[in-house]
């Protein structure tokens, strides 16, 4: 990513396992209220304002004109899911915008969203006639998880997927309850729209009250791209999205590079792959999708992505098949080493609740994972992760850090530090003279002299 964007997407500490720390939505809105007087989406956003406001006019010349008006429409869609989907990758400027940037399936998002309203519309049409109170709350239910169809529309660009209710709930699950922060936020959004014309009333002549009403439609949607893509970008690591890897600013866009072209080949493999699995899925075809999820990790040359996707649907499989446990250890491996310490403790807790009791048979990958937990201050976990270390990992170098961890853990976390003695004279014991026992033993120094005294 350009530091340019970089540097306005991430605060200054980071989360301890190296990756910078991802500002909060809420705390860059200044930026998303901004972000429609950048240059290109200015453009974008007078020349649908003129575009719509001409065709308004003439309309009382010349009827057939009113084609012009969807067409405006799709231009605003097709806009907004540009400029969501790239921030969701992480471009949060539009002058990163490059044109190897593009994807063909963002054409069909709009339509791909009007089919969604118009099903979600004839819903709260159906209930609200068989009953009120039932249509309000289609309604609703409707309003909450439009966001979320966005998201999903994003990720997939499939109708069928916006429409799916497993897929909406995993996607508002992933965000957490930040979601329905993100779902105050956009309220608020559509409610300023008529205030803010409201305001512009007194103060615009007649005649441009039409490109004015126009222009601040724009202006919000533009807002609101903005803010569900950083919160998509936000929760990156949740929502398994790659990173877009772009050239720099002063990249001359119209001189596409063999890297960025061998980028765009990637992601567009990608989504091909990810809509056959999924096709296969719903269909029932299980054996025919861990199959061809098996292969391509087998001849994969982007191993993270495809192990990913093998490791989705080997959620789905049986466990007692053996497959899902034997996969898990190499695929945490590889989100260790690229440094998504998140999305690793993830995958390893969706696999013990599919398999209770499993563990991971690596040392170094069992620490650094309990490292990443208590860098969230989630002492029970830490612990959990920990427990039994030493006799699991009879012979590991990281068995003095282990129990260093776990004395953090007890001390700090729970704060009973009379609990983590046990623990401290055991490295004693063990590994005197070890930097790991000589911080234990910092760590314990009140509890080891009301010991004493």
């Amino acid at each position: 990513m350009p530091e340019s964007v970089r540097t306005t997407a991430i605060a200054d500490d980071d989360d301890g396992d190296g990756t910078p720390r991802i500002a909060a939505f809420w705390t860059r809105l200044n930026d998303f209220f901004l972000f429609p007087f950048q240059m290109e989406p200015l453009i974008w956003a007078i020349g649908l304002t003129l575009f719509g406001s001409g065709a308004m006019l003439l309309m009382g010349f010349f009827i057939p004109l009113l084609g012009f008006v969807p067409l405006m429409a799709l231009g605003i869609a097709f806009y907004f899911f540009k400029v969501a989907a790239l921030a969701s990758r992480g471009v949060l400027h539009s002058k990163d915008y490059t044109s190897n940037m593009m994807d063909p399936d963002w054409k069909t998002m709009p339509w791909a969203l009007f089919g969604v309203m118009l099903v979600h519309g004839t819903a709260i049409w159906f209930l609200g006639n068989a009953n009120e109170l039932l249509g309000l709350l289609a309604q609703l239910i409707s309003s909450l998880v439009l966001p979320a169809t966005v998201m999903v529309l994003i990720r997939s660009a499939r109708m069928v997927a916006a429409l799916n209710p497993l897929e909406l709930l995993a996607t508002i699950t992933d965000i957490g309850a930040q979601y329905l922060l993100l779902c105050l936020f956009l309220f608020l959004l559509q409610a300023g729209m008529p205030i803010t014309m409201e305001l512009l009333l007194p103060i615009v002549p007649k005649m441009l009250l039409l490109p004015a009403f126009f222009f601040v439609l724009i202006y919000f949607t533009w807002v609101m791209a903005a803010l569900i893509g950083y919160v998509m970008y936000q929760h990156h690591h949740a929502l398994q999205i790659d990173l877009l890897k772009h050239p720099s600013p002063q990249a001359n866009v119209k001189n596409d590079t063999p890297a960025a072209a061998q980028a765009r080949r990637q992601a567009q493999e990608a989504r091909r792959r990810d809509t056959m699995l999924a096709d296969m899925v719903q269909k029932g075809d299980m054996r025919e999708a861990l199959a061809q999820a098996r292969e391509w990790v087998r001849i994969t040359k982007t191993p993270l992505p495809d192990h990913r996707r093998y490791h989705r649907v080997l959620l789905l499989d049986d466990p007692a098949s053996g497959r899902l446990a034997t996969h898990t250890p190499e695929y945490i491996a590889l989100l260790l080493a690229e440094r998504q310490n998140a999305e690793a403790l993830k995958a390893l807790q969706e696999v013990q609740r599919k398999l209770p009791g499993f563990a991971l048979d690596n040392a170094p990958a069992t620490l650094a994972l309990a490292q990443y937990t208590w860098t969230q201050l989630d002492a029970h976990t830490t612990l959990q992760l920990l427990r039994g270390f030493d006799k699991r990992f009879a012979q590991a170098q990281e068995i003095p850090k282990a129990y260093e961890l776990i004395v953090r853990a007890i001390k700090q976390g729970l704060g009973d530090g009379g609990k983590a003695l046990p623990i401290f004279q055991a490295m004693q014991r063990r590994f005197p003279g070890h930097p790991s026992t000589q911080e234990a033993q910092w760590l314990l120094r009140d509890d080891l002299q009301s010991r004493q005294g």
